[in-house]
């Protein structure tokens, strides 16, 4: 972030407040955030962060179903987000939590995404939280770094205070005006009525062996020891194949001497000898070749690996070769079981998150009267591709179609992807009365061959 001074002092000079939490909580959070972004060698912890939110929500999707301006409006304020949804669930899963916070510039609704690091805690009242500060957003100009600082608070009647501030590296005010971007931007709103702080916040559902529990922590909280010895032994692996080179010990007296120098090829690959070669014997030249020791290394690394799985509390699949699937989904289900657990805990999550998100983007629309109001729900479709076998599925569906537990248009909005169940009804209305017009053709065109063989006979 490039501070010259801690984020919670920074909030306390700009908001006059004093943050329950500590600045050694502040000085992990951040720890945690450098780790997950460390470009730099292998980073576990992305790793498993990537891959889990690719098991999240690939092929999922959520919709704002309703039928008036409002609902439309939201959805695509959502769907916006939701395109971005591989991006903020990594970095819930990688650093422990993620914001997602909906402002709105220009009479448009635009959505934050927010590392829980840059998020300083004022106030709660069990596991709501009340008062918030929020390093929001960044900006750069004539090569300086400028920030966009929120802060929320709710009082008990229900009103939100919310107050924006823009500063310089050094924790200093600087004016809103001077970035087209946050022009628009009111810097101070009261909003009345409000059930919730109008945000989401999105935790990593890993336990963080603490009492206390303001912020979420990292998939990979609490395995530091073990990644270190990972660390260790894709170095020694590293140091292994650089130091295994060839050499050609040759007799020195093959090599042409001149003012006292051997000319040797540049290569590195011959080496000099006294008279008997490399071992001693008679030979003149001798290729020195020895073995990679890979397998020893590798079964290390793949049995810590496992161990990390395990520790993480994920299945095979993650590091390590995933392995052999059954072809029932309960084989399928049973393999995957663990990694499925943490999977179906940060959907539950996200969808608790997406819910408040909606409500917070109801509520400026509200305040902005940027549509009209109406009702809405929040419909989530996730995907169950990992656990199930697709051909099991849909022998399941058509067996439960033939025994009128389900109606033809739910099996038909599982075979076709992207249309909704009200979509797959239409469709299936416009087949059967397609059929039904021909089955009347055929019956028409038969009635009349029969009459005319009647005539003739």
């Amino acid at each position: 972030m490039n501070f010259t001074d801690s984020i919670r002092n920074i909030v306390k000079r700009l908001f006059g407040i004093d943050p329950i939490v500590s600045q050694n909580e502040t000085n992990i959070l951040e720890e945690q955030n450098r780790r997950y972004k460390n470009l730099h060698g292998v980073n576990l912890t992305a790793i498993f962060a990537g891959k889990l939110s690719a098991l999240t929500v690939t092929e999922s999707s959520v919709e704002v179903v309703g039928d008036n301006q409002r609902a439309q409006s939201l959805n695509n304020s959502i769907q916006a987000i939701w395109g971005k949804v591989r991006k903020w669930t990594s970095i819930a899963y990688g650093t422990g939590g993620v914001l997602l916070i909906p402002y709105v510039s220009g009479g448009k609704l635009f959505t934050d995404i927010v590392p829980q690091s840059s998020m300083v805690i004022n106030r709660i009242n069990g596991d709501e939280i009340l008062a918030v500060s929020i390093l929001a957003d960044t900006s750069v100009h004539n090569d300086e770094r400028f920030f966009r600082w929120t802060d929320y608070s709710m009082d008990k009647t229900g009103t939100v205070t919310i107050r924006q501030r823009a500063t310089n590296a050094t924790g200093g005010p600087v004016a809103f005006d001077r970035f087209p971007e946050w022009a628009d931007i009111q810097e101070e709103m009261a909003i009345t009525g409000c059930e919730h702080l109008p945000l989401a916040y999105i935790k990593c559902p890993i336990d963080n062996r603490r009492n206390e529990a303001l912020y979420g922590v990292p998939i990979t909280y609490g395995c530091d020891d073990l990644m270190k010895e990972i660390e260790e032994c894709l170095e020694d692996i590293r140091r292994e194949y650089k130091l295994k080179k060839p050499i050609v010990g040759m007799d020195e007296t093959l090599f042409d001497i001149k003012n006292n120098r051997r000319n040797l090829p540049v290569t590195g690959l011959f080496m000099p000898t006294t008279p008997g070669g490399l071992d001693g014997a008679s030979k003149l030249w001798r290729v020195y070749d020895p073995a990679i020791r890979d397998s020893s290394y590798y079964n290390r690394l793949v049995n810590l690996y496992e161990l990390l799985e395990k520790q993480v509390g994920t299945s095979k699949g993650i590091l390590t070769e995933q392995t052999s699937r059954g072809a029932t989904a309960t084989e399928i289900k049973a393999g995957l079981y663990d990694t499925y657990s943490i999977v179906q805990l940060m959907r539950e999550a996200i969808a608790q998150g997406i819910d408040r998100l909606a409500y917070a983007m109801n509520v400026l629309n509200n305040y902005y009267s940027l549509s009209p109001m109406g009702e809405f729900e929040v419909a989530f479709d996730w995907s169950y591709a990992m656990i199930e076998s697709s051909q099991e599925t849909f022998n399941q569906l058509t067996t439960a179609l033939q025994m009128d537990a389900i109606e033809t248009a739910e099996l038909r909005n599982y075979v076709i992807a992207g249309e909704t169940l009200d979509e797959a009804r239409e469709r299936v209305a416009e087949i059967q009365q397609a059929k039904a017009e021909a089955q009347q053709a055929a019956d028409l065109l038969l009635q009349q061959q029969l009459a005319l063989e009647a005539q003739r006979g």
